[in-house]
């Protein structure tokens, strides 16, 4: 394989100046199916005598926001209210040294940010083959708070929005997953282009889950679920449950797709992925994928989102989904 590094080096970069490849991989992982998938993930992971699983706990006051680990969404809200929760970040890691990203956005009924705007993160660990040790569990390895000027009021007030980085180190992080780290940087590409081929993937992604074809869903999804296993050090219970959450929104009852219209491209992880993002104005689709759904459950309909995304591995031609 060392051979053929040199010569792809080369054409990719002629391509990525001159012209963007449009060839969309619709074969990608033929060996994964419903079937398998399971154990082919499983034999990807690894142990370690420590497994430190890292969690950013947030909360927000009289604004939305998104929250990004080394370019890639971690969280989102534009539902308009004050809350807290947390988030796994293992898959998000970019090895010991990492980038958060955050951006405020005034609530709907504002224009701009105001002055009692409030928002906290902090990441703390616990460890995964200890997980109720309290000795083993580290708090705030990174604290941060929207900056206030002397008299306690938001410093980005009047703004449209606020955006701040804080690069952060964790002392251990074993795993190592490069599904795409050092995929092609997507920035310089023909736009027109990318956008179509990001279509032809979400429509192929859509057609699956409408067949209900789980052996193509499994295809699909298989690099993504690998590398949210690896990082989290799952078994093969916690593989079956991540897939089984996947191949149940093919089974939904009457599940329904978003037209794909109304969006705009978006690139994540410095350029090395990209997708599309709706800009419908309705509530509730704010910085969602265009690959957004709904299902019926109980009586009650469910609005979700799918997050796949398009990349050109290293030592490829062809984007593959993500």
């Amino acid at each position: 394989m060392k051979r053929y590094i040199l010569p792809l080096t080369i054409l990719l970069a002629t391509l990525s100046c001159s012209q963007t490849p449009s060839q969309l991989n619709t074969k990608q992982n033929t060996e994964i199916n419903s079937k398998n998938i399971i154990e082919k993930t499983l034999r990807q992971i690894k142990h370690y005598a420590q497994e430190p699983k890292y969690v950013i706990y947030h909360t927000n006051g009289m604004c939305n926001f998104e929250i990004f680990i080394n370019d890639i969404k971690v969280s989102k809200s534009f539902n308009n209210k004050s809350f807290s929760t947390g988030n796994e970040i293992n898959p998000y890691l970019n090895g010991k040294t990492n980038t958060l990203k955050i951006i405020l956005y005034p609530r709907e009924d504002q224009a701009k940010l105001d002055a009692q705007t409030e928002f906290d993160l902090k990441v703390e660990s616990y460890e995964n083959t200890d997980k109720l040790s309290t000795e083993k569990q580290q708090d705030n390895l990174l604290a941060y708070s929207a900056p206030k000027d002397n008299d306690r009021l938001f410093n980005g007030a009047g703004k449209e929005s606020f955006e701040e980085e804080k690069i952060f180190t964790l002392s251990n992080v074993p795993f190592a997953i490069d599904g795409w780290k050092e995929s092609q940087d997507l920035r310089s590409f023909d736009k027109k282009i990318l956008e179509g081929t990001a279509l032809q993937a979400y429509k192929m992604i859509q057609d699956a889950f409408k067949a209900k074809d789980t052996d193509k869903i499994a295809r699909l999804s298989y690099s993504r679920i690998k590398d949210q296993a690896i990082s989290q050090y799952f078994d093969k219970d916690e593989i079956e449950e991540r897939w089984n959450e996947v191949a149940s929104i093919a089974k939904a009852d009457h599940l329904e797709f978003a037209p794909l219209d109304h969006y705009e491209l978006v690139f994540y992880g410095e350029g090395r992925l990209a997708g599309l993002k709706s800009i419908r104005k309705n509530k509730g689709s704010r910085g969602t994928s265009a690959l957004s759904y709904k299902f019926k459950q109980n009586d009650s309909w469910t609005e979700a989102e799918l997050d796949y995304l398009i990349h050109i591995p290293k030592n490829k031609t062809e984007f593959e989904i993500y």
